[in-house]
């Protein structure tokens, strides 16, 4: 796999994963917007953020065939003021380690590259895939909020715990 910035060329794919609703069970349900909209969501974030923060999300790429698989990343979450890891594939390539080894290169960049010195990742309360991961990648559980119209998990990764962690 690949891991690169958004391109608008992405807007497609990434609208086409978001009308799966079993991809979509624990995020709202699936896009209920035009591809458009998706376009423009895009634009906004996380090509925004690229410019806003010097960071965002990635897309997911399949090393030999240039599929869209999906997206992992940082972002920053305003109404926390924390930066979140974040990922979401396409169903066809879950339960392949594709989530774990697209998100570690994140996180390694989010502590030696952006100085970072925690991340955070939140999810469905009832999101057992999301939070397995969180707890392979080394997050630790710490609280529930509610965000986004939602009860979520909020796992968190502290520096010092990833240094011991990866050296």
């Amino acid at each position: 796999m690949i891991l690169r910035p958004f391109t608008i060329e992405d807007a497609e794919a990434s609208y086409e994963m978001s009308q799966d609703p079993i991809v979509m069970e624990f995020l709202g349900g699936v896009d209920t917007g035009t591809l458009e909209e998706h376009r423009e969501m895009i634009k906004k974030a996380p090509m925004g953020d690229y410019e806003k923060h010097g960071f965002g999300r990635f897309v997911v790429e399949h090393k030999e065939t240039g599929e869209y698989m999906g997206f992992t990343g940082l972002k920053f979450i305003e109404e926390l003021g924390e930066v979140e890891i974040g990922y979401r594939l396409k169903r066809k390539y879950w339960l392949q380690r594709y989530g774990y080894e697209s998100a570690l290169p994140c996180l390694e960049f989010g502590f030696n590259d952006l100085g970072l010195d925690r991340i955070i990742s939140l999810a469905n309360i009832d999101n057992v895939a999301s939070t397995s991961l969180m707890k392979k990648l080394g997050l630790t559980y710490e609280k529930e909020v509610h965000i986004y119209d939602e009860d979520a998990v909020y796992y968190a990764l502290n520096k010092s715990d990833w240094l011991k962690m990866n050296g």
